[in-house]
């Protein structure tokens, strides 16, 4: 009766073994959602303020209500809550744009960041961005949504899905637009 007792148990060890190799890779939001419950962060900071510099230069500063470090067997990211401001700089550190969101998630090398809920970006030329969700890949200074956009200008307003952008949100091009934009009949 116990080898009996021993065989249901290692049956069901490899059950569960196999059920967990057999899984596809998920998206990192999700395994962000899961782990979170699974472990606490190995740090907690509440209103932060990092600037970040390139050969003595100020690039991007973030201030974040909170931001919530994990870190786990194969990788580390964090958690911002509560809201947050990015700021970008230009070479000669001035205002170059501006991304807020109410919460967001930091891949460990900081490659990577998804800006999430309430997405506002604006840039120099006071032309505003409205999503719920943005990509900064900040090793190639660009950003990215499938999402549903609004952009505000001086000129037009214009919605469309999808945008790719350069980070200071001057170059851009939406995917499937739609708007009405006033075009002046004045010639120079």
């Amino acid at each position: 009766m116990k080898t009996m007792d021993n065989i249901k148990f290692l049956a069901s060890i490899a059950l569960a073994i196999g059920v967990l190799f057999s899984c596809k890779p998920n998206e990192m939001e999700r395994v962000l959602e899961f782990s979170t419950y699974d472990s606490p962060p190995i740090r907690s900071t509440r209103n932060v303020f990092y600037t970040f510099t390139d050969s003595g230069k100020v690039t991007n500063t973030l201030k974040a209500a909170k931001i919530d470090q994990y870190q786990n067997s194969d990788s580390s990211y964090s958690k911002i809550s509560g809201g947050f401001v990015l700021t970008f700089f230009d070479g000669n550190e001035e205002f170059d744009g501006q991304l807020t969101a109410k919460n967001g998630y930091i891949q460990g090398d900081q490659s990577k960041m998804i800006a999430r809920d309430s997405v506002v970006f604006q840039n120099r030329e006071q032309e505003t961005l409205h999503t719920e969700e943005l990509i900064w890949y900040q090793d190639s200074a660009k950003v990215y949504t499938d999402k549903f956009v609004t952009i505000e200008r001086k000129d037009a307003i214009i919605y469309g899905k999808g945008l790719v952008s350069n980070q200071n949100f001057t170059n851009y091009v939406i995917t499937e637009p739609t708007g009405v934009i006033n075009i002046s009949d004045d010639q120079e």
